[in-house]
């Protein structure tokens, strides 16, 4: 047995934070048709190892009012796959959820659609052996019942038990709880051989035997989802299964750091430049830049980055490079205050604050602000990498207005 899982496709993304970047026209382009183009190998990848079927675990599109494009693409990908006798199995997720008829979306009939209850769906494999996939839609943006409770147990007369399953690991008290939230120990007590999930971005695998698996996003929309994305390929040996990750996606985010020495703004874009230059991608990168300083950093700089002239100005000079160095610099970190002296009462006041100021609640106050934006603003925002972002970013301002406060240093108030 050996078949693909793959999970938010997240197809024809809009790249809202990306449209902001004044991209030259045939960059935006290659952005655009970034999600397509990591599909597209993830069927080419299916084709060429001739795998049995192909998982699709949710979020294929990136809202539930799917564009005709995204739909008619997926459609002549799904016929691909036909072609080569390659069955598929879909769910859909809290972008894409769906309550309509599946035999309504169109799609071939080695397509098989999840419904919005719980239910397995048994194939058999050119060689006989056979496999029961259970899983199930979401009707609705967010689900907060763990549906994993109405999984059955794993089938005794089949081959191979699998489950497909959008939703997280984690708490009910966590923003995650919105989506079809499950334990570990409850996929586990199961009995499936494999749980192909999606939801999460990062791929990760949760158990020993790398058999309960995030494949992670098809192609990361921005700097948060970093790193090569693609597809696993999972294949038996005798009752073992075995996992590779493949990569596709045609943009990979990466965040680089440099150190500000005692360069000059104008040394400082040529100097980021060269660094660029020097990492020689090949293939197409987008980056943050992240500065850092083990000294105080002159104001004027400081300001040249935080109102984007630093970034301005790299980015007249990448736009006419960008296809030499195959990258785009989307945006660039100030340092970090660092080796900021305080007495030893001022320290504790200090941590006093920040511990009672960046809290939780807090926290779950922004997210509330949050709460009429589109949902793929809402679960950006909501992850724990955006909640570290926006405390470590708050705790810096904190130490910078301290600091400003006493240019020596030795007395903050």
């Amino acid at each position: 047995m050996k078949f693909i899982h793959t999970a938010d496709l997240h197809l024809d993304s809009p790249f809202l934070g990306l449209k902001n970047n004044v991209l030259p026209n045939d960059l935006w382009e290659k952005v655009h048709q970034s999600t397509f183009d990591s599909f597209q190998r993830i069927i080419d990848g299916a084709i060429e190892q001739q795998v049995d079927f192909v998982l699709l675990a949710g979020d294929l599109f990136d809202r539930e009012e799917r564009s005709v494009a995204a739909d008619a693409f997926l459609i002549s990908q799904l016929n691909r796959l036909k072609d080569h006798g390659i069955e598929a199995f879909i769910s859909f997720g809290n972008h894409d959820y769906s309550t309509a008829d599946p035999d309504s979306f169109g799609y071939p009939d080695n397509t098989q659609v999840f419904g919005n209850q719980v239910e397995t769906k048994k194939y058999t494999l050119s060689d006989g052996e056979v496999i029961a996939v259970s899983g199930f839609s979401f009707d609705k943006q967010w689900i907060t019942q763990p549906m994993i409770q109405d999984y059955p147990q794993a089938i005794g007369d089949v081959t191979w038990n699998i489950g497909m399953l959008h939703g997280s690991l984690s708490s009910l008290n966590s923003p995650e709880a919105n989506y079809a939230p499950f334990t570990l120990s409850e996929l586990q007590e199961k009995g499936y051989d494999y749980w192909a999930l999606g939801h999460i971005h990062k791929r990760q695998t949760l158990n020993d035997q790398k058999t309960i698996n995030y494949s992670g996003n098809t192609q990361g929309r921005h700097i948060n989802e970093s790193g090569e994305k693609g597809y696993l390929l999972v294949q038996s040996d005798d009752k073992h299964l075995n996992t590779q990750f493949v990569s596709t996606a045609p943009i990979i985010w990466e965040r680089v750091t440099m150190s500000l020495g005692d360069l000059s703004i104008d040394q400082l874009v040529e100097s980021i430049l060269e660094k660029v230059a020097d990492l020689h991608y090949s293939k197409l990168h987008f980056i943050r830049i992240e500065l850092s300083s083990e000294t105080a950093v002159d104001t004027d700089l400081l300001t040249r980055i935080s109102n984007g002239d630093l970034l301005a100005d790299l980015q007249d000079i990448n736009a006419d490079k960008w296809q030499q160095l195959n990258c785009w610099i989307t945006s660039v970190e100030a340092p970090r205050v660092k080796n900021l002296v305080y007495s030893s009462i001022d320290q504790e006041y200090f941590n006093q604050a920040k511990a009672e100021t960046l809290t939780d609640d807090v926290f779950d106050q922004i997210l509330k602000d949050f709460s009429k934006q589109p949902s793929f603003i809402k679960d950006e925002i909501s992850s724990a990498e955006s909640k570290q972002e926006i405390f470590d970013q708050a705790s810096t301002i904190l130490q910078e207005n301290v600091a400003s406060s006493d240019p020596e240093g030795d007395n903050p108030k």
